[in-house]
């Protein structure tokens, strides 16, 4: 399978997709037909976890950025990516955006792919404009996670179907418990005390699965026990701290 870059990844063992089959599905055969979507949900509500799934089964060569910026970020990672040159210049960084863009779009256009942006938010018009290229470019396709539309900026007015959307909301009762499952077995907690746990996590974490196997992840820490007691209130503090930007 031809990839361009590493696959989006996650701090310690990957836990189970639980309760997105339907999201996953939809994005998977977007991915394989190179149809643009829009993958909208809170912090921790799965955007990185679905895309790690979804680009593993679709087999899709892509490009990604997390969080791009100012467009000449952008420009400079995806010329790093598709190992663009520009040989005027001394390096990609100081290489001005009118020259980088034209050498990224003949890129996709010569070798069409998937190109990833996560957490996209406040895209000015240069942004927009550059993107639309992509947009329209044959064989290519935009994928763009972001919590909300109205975090988009410029963007929205590019990606304004509802149809190209996959909204992420909370899981269900039943699911929040399987996944809870997975990631006590993922994170290795059977040996501590986990029904207690188990009751907090799922009353805090309101079906989001971020927070649910982030707070699974950090019990796995030496620092959050107290023999086979899990610290709850300190864990919870410092899992809430980690979904501020």
């Amino acid at each position: 399978m031809e990839r361009v870059t590493d696959p989006i990844s996650a701090e310690g063992p990957l836990v189970p997709v639980v309760g997105r089959r339907e999201e996953c599905r939809t994005l998977v055969a977007a991915l394989r037909d190179r149809c643009s979507r829009l993958v909208l949900g809170p912090p921790g509500a799965g955007k990185t976890r679905i895309l790690q799934e979804s680009l593993l089964l679709a087999r899709q060569p892509f490009v990604s950025a997390h969080r791009p910026g100012v467009l000449h970020d952008l420009l400079v990672v995806l010329a790093e990516q598709l190992g663009c040159h520009a040989s005027r210049h001394p390096s990609l960084r100081r290489t001005p955006s009118v020259t980088l863009k034209p050498l990224i779009l003949d890129s996709l256009r010569r070798s069409p792919r998937c190109v990833v942006l996560e957490d996209l938010s406040g895209a000015d018009p240069r942004m927009r404009r550059f993107l639309r290229e992509i947009y329209y470019s044959p064989g290519s396709c935009l994928i763009v996670t972001a919590q909300s539309r109205d975090c988009l900026g410029h963007v929205r007015k590019l990606l304004w179907d509802p149809r190209e959307e996959i909204v992420l909301r909370p899981l269900s009762s039943s699911d929040a418990h399987r996944l809870f499952g997975e990631a006590a077995q993922a994170f290795q907690l059977q040996r501590l005390d986990l029904d207690d746990f188990k009751r907090k996590v799922l009353r805090a974490a309101h079906g989001n699965p971020g927070q649910i196997v982030a707070m699974c992840r950090m019990a796995s820490r030496a620092e959050y026990r107290d023999g086979r007691h899990i610290k709850f209130p300190p864990l919870r503090i410092d899992v809430l701290a980690s979904f501020v930007p």
